[in-house]
């Protein structure tokens, strides 16, 4: 499946895993041979390519120098190695990276599954709901 992403393009294999090694190999041909400056970022039966400058770090940097963000406490939860640039920055702005599941990570916190993370808004952002990431 191929999502529609803005400024980048993913393409989803999940329901066809038995074709990552044949869908990694045409991508990174492809992109070899565009010479579009693209970066390729593997996830969970997901690759992305997007512009080589951006990432979910950078964006959220942006998002935080702008109003209504400016001078607040930034919250990133993701479940995806997709996701670690954007837990790095959540840090380094003294905020809290939430991962979802299992699997290693940067995030500060981890929450076990999408229904933890539903219960866990639902409350109110309790602190003590998450599982400290021991770094």
């Amino acid at each position: 499946m191929l999502e529609d992403k803005g400024l980048a393009i993913a393409i989803h294999y999940r329901k066809a895993p038995q074709l990552a090694s044949y869908i990694h190999r045409q991508v990174k041909q492809w992109l070899a041979a565009s010479g579009l400056p693209l970066t390729l970022q593997k996830g969970r039966y997901v690759l992305e390519l997007k512009p080589a400058v951006h990432d979910k770090g950078t964006a959220i940097a942006e998002f935080m120098e702008q109003a209504p963000f400016r001078g607040r406490q930034p919250v990133f939860i993701g479940d995806d190695v997709t996701d670690e640039h954007g837990f790095d920055r959540v840090n380094r702005l003294g905020g809290h990276s939430i991962k979802v599941g299992k699997g290693r990570t940067c995030a500060r916190w981890r929450l076990p599954d999408v229904a933890a993370v539903r219960a866990w808004l639902a409350r109110g952002f309790a602190k003590e709901d998450l599982i400290y990431e021991q770094s």
